[in-house]
């Protein structure tokens, strides 16, 4: 194996390493102890709940879906070959799967708060808009991959807003499920490190950005959860608890910017 490979691979071997970590640590905190139960719990109380929400959280259905990964398939078979097309199908699909396996049957939720509470650790609906941003960010051809990136993004952070802001999920079950997807595809360049294939246009000054945009909003975020626990104001956790799916939402688009970009 090349140079370029090997540090493609330890690049991508750090990744999944840092977003198990999240993943495990979203668990432990929001799902395993008592303060973090009741800190969602609170989430829950301050959020709207409705069954008809908006775009984009609307249009997760098992069909649209499949044909989101027909589309992104033909894309990466276009932009890079066959290997990257099953790439970018498979990984998405088992991603999927594992959240709905962890969530049903997998991982538990104790009764240290709520009585009958059912596990929704991870959210499938937001590991869905992560696979399917990450199989896209690695799809198209490799110019307009930084765009791609800053506008799948978008769509995560307002997706994970709307599940917290409709009281569909709590907050660990969303940073879970952005971990699951980002770790997915660390876990296949592990497996197989990425070639190369052209620069992103702008993809340093999207990744720095990206990097700083994202560390800035979680740090806010748990400021000002700590604020909202010790004001016991429901209204800021929410808050909080939001603005942490937009931060981690940058931070997984970063990582999978730089994994997308192989070796480079």
């Amino acid at each position: 194996m090349s140079a370029a490979l090997r540090a493609g691979r330890g690049r991508a071997i750090w990744y999944l390493v840092f977003w198990s970590l999240v993943g495990i640590g979203s668990y432990v905190l929001g799902v395993q102890l008592g303060i973090g139960q009741a800190a969602e719990a609170s989430v829950l109380d301050a959020a709207e709940f409705t069954y008809d929400p908006p775009p984009p959280l609307n249009l997760v259905s098992i069909p649209s879906v499949g044909i989101a990964l027909l589309v992104i398939g033909l894309i990466a078979l276009a932009a890079h070959g066959i290997r990257r097309a099953v790439v970018v199908t498979i990984v998405p699909v088992l991603a999927i799967l594992a959240s709905q396996a962890l969530k049903l049957h997998l991982l538990t939720r104790p009764q240290l708060f709520e009585l009958d509470a059912l596990n929704t650790f991870p959210s499938g609906h937001m590991t869905v808009f992560t696979a399917l941003t990450a199989a896209l960010i690695w799809a198209v051809p490799s110019r307009i991959r930084a765009l791609v990136a800053v506008a799948g993004i978008g769509i995560i952070g307002l997706a994970g807003w709307q599940l917290l802001a409709f009281g569909w999920h709590r907050p660990s079950d969303v940073f879970g499920a952005i971990a699951l997807g980002t770790a997915s595809f660390a876990f296949a360049a592990v497996l197989k490190p990425l070639t190369p294939r052209g620069s992103a246009l702008g993809g340093r000054v999207v990744s720095i950005g990206l990097a700083m945009i994202g560390w800035i909003v979680t740090v806010g975020a748990v400021a000002l959860a700590v604020f909202a626990g010790v004001t016991s104001n429901s209204e800021l956790m929410l808050s909080a608890g939001e603005f942490g799916a937009i931060g981690t939402g940058a931070l997984a688009g970063r990582s999978l910017l730089v994994l997308a970009a192989g070796s480079r």
